[in-house]
């Protein structure tokens, strides 16, 4: 009996030290993994002036990770509870309003749009009728992705209706249903179908069957709303500079605004097929749905990552960072940069907004926007950071190039203007000129050049010069500064060029070679 119960006490002790041990060794496994992670969101902030990330790690079905960094402007820390806008992550929500609908009888996803808005059309009446809803979700309309830039530059002020009417003189890209090409127009569409078919604006049922069902407090679709809730500033590089830029309300996309903690809330409920609690936002059916890939495949470089890709419905499908079967969306504005990526396999999610973003079409000027997520998940995955170079580096060559060109303009420019008249009298007192090709020879590269980039300066962002101002305003500036350089150059050219042969034979100098040479009567 003695020795049992010294046997019990033994055992007592011994799981005394172990489980205690056990426990508390998981934090601090977790805590140096986030630490792990911390120090690299801050690194590559650091390294390419970031002025706020907020970050949100979900794994085993709840967030296990929220944080944020840098600042929210007027002297504000960025929090988890800092709203941020969020731009095209809001697709998915827009979608899943969609899959509300459909699950409650009230939109079928293969009738045409036409079903539910009579009026809509593109440039093609015959193609309009032959797109579904289906459609619209997978991105394979046909509606170009030129098109949806053009519906947040040029009817950002208009409202939902007005924007999809627009949508009338719109020419298809490609056949309908044929394959995938990403415009914001189709869930612009999509988001006036929710609004005619539930009866209320788009912000309000996202308000009263989204964002109040997951408890997210600080999800609106109202500027001045997020506003008020202490909405993050957001910000454009200027040659390396983040600047304070305003952001605009995009009526006709309704795009929400929302914190890292509640977008947590968000893809969560993915992970939970649906669920947030006791409250079922969509079937687990409707999920998968959302979450299957039902497109071709394409592959394209996107921030300085190239990413292979299906899209589903809201959701990107395919390889993302170390995880080979990942689901994510972009969301982004010239001033803002969202991510999320759900992880199935892993029970996992990531969150990462952003408020400042570049949109240089150069991968080293974009890179660090999709390295941030990418070291994330690959971290998470005990797989080396994706390296790259940070914006300041990047802009140190950048304004070196930007510097050197236009100073080596300025001072041709300047040698041009100074240069003395190009008649001049050799030894023997006689007159000579310049070589006229001297002259002609660099108007070949100067005038083509600046009307090259005067006219194929906008192909850079998409659109014309407006939303290559928006898009890279200091790249902008850039062209137009030596466009017209090169242009003045030119004109200056020809006006020595036109006074040089005036002042060969000057009137005075001619009409006395005329006497000295007429016959004698």
């Amino acid at each position: 009996m003695a020795r049992r119960t010294l046997r019990l006490i033994a055992i007592l002790i011994i799981g005394t030290l172990i489980f205690p041990a056990g426990i508390a060794s998981q934090p601090e496994t977790d805590a140096g993994r986030f630490d792990a992670i911390d120090a690299f969101v801050r690194d590559e902030m650091d390294g390419s002036n970031i002025p706020g990330v907020a970050l949100a790690i979900i794994e085993d079905g709840k967030p296990v990770h929220l944080a944020g960094f840098g600042t929210a402007g007027d002297d504000r820390d960025v929090t988890p509870q800092t709203p941020f806008p969020i731009g095209s992550l809001t697709k998915s929500m827009t979608a899943l309003s969609i899959m509300q609908l459909v699950e409650a009888g009230r939109i079928d996803l293969d009738a045409p749009v036409q079903a539910y808005l009579p009026w809509f059309t593109v440039a093609d009446e015959d193609a309009a009728t032959r797109i579904t809803i289906r459609h619209l979700l997978n991105q394979t309309s046909g509606l170009s992705r030129r098109t949806g830039i053009e519906l947040v530059l040029e009817h950002g002020d208009a409202d939902l209706e007005e924007t999809v009417r627009s949508l009338a003189t719109a020419g298809l890209n490609r056949p309908v249903g044929e394959s995938y090409e990403y415009s914001n127009a189709n869930y612009a569409v999509l988001s006036l179908v929710v609004q005619e078919v539930s009866g209320q604006p788009f912000g309000d049922y996202l308000e009263a069957n989204v964002f109040t069902p997951l408890g997210m407090e600080s999800a609106t679709t109202s500027l001045a709303v997020a506003r008020e809730r202490g909405l993050t500033d957001v910000h454009r590089y200027w040659f390396g500079l983040p600047v304070e830029t305003a952001l605009s309300e995009l009526p006709g996309h309704e795009p929400a605004f929302i914190s890292v903690e509640d977008m947590a809330t968000y893809v969560t409920m993915f992970l939970n097929d649906g669920r947030h609690g006791d409250t079922h936002l969509l079937s687990a059916e409707g999920i998968r749905q959302m979450l299957t890939p039902a497109t071709n495949e394409t592959t394209k470089p996107l921030l300085g990552t190239e990413f292979t890709f299906r899209y589903g419905m809201g959701w990107f499908v395919g390889p993302f960072g170390a995880i080979d079967d990942a689901r994510w969306h972009l969301g982004e504005l010239p001033s803002f940069n969202a991510w999320m990526v759900l992880m199935p396999g892993q029970d996992r999610a990531v969150v990462v907004l952003t408020n400042a973003d570049s949109q240089l079409p150069l991968p080293a000027a974009t890179g660090v926007m999709s390295r941030i997520p990418n070291g994330i998940v690959n971290l998470l995955a005990d797989e080396p950071v994706p390296e790259g170079m940070g914006l300041q580096t990047f802009y140190v060559f950048f304004d070196a190039v930007v510097v050197t060109i236009v100073a080596l303009q300025l001072a041709a420019l300047v040698r041009l203007w100074r240069r003395p008249l190009a008649s001049v009298h050799d030894e023997s007192g006689s007159r000579e000129r310049r070589p006229l090709l001297r002259f002609v020879t660099p108007l070949l590269w100067e005038l083509p050049l600046a009307i090259g980039i005067l006219l194929g300066g906008p192909m850079v962002a998409g659109t014309g010069w407006r939303g290559t101002f928006t898009s890279m305003p200091d790249l902008a500036v850039t062209l137009l500064l030596i466009a017209s350089l090169w242009l003045l150059t030119a004109t200056v050219r020809v006006a020595r060029l036109v006074r040089e042969r005036r002042t060969a034979h000057p009137p005075a100098e001619q009409a006395s070679i005329g006497r000295a040479t007429a016959p004698a009567h």
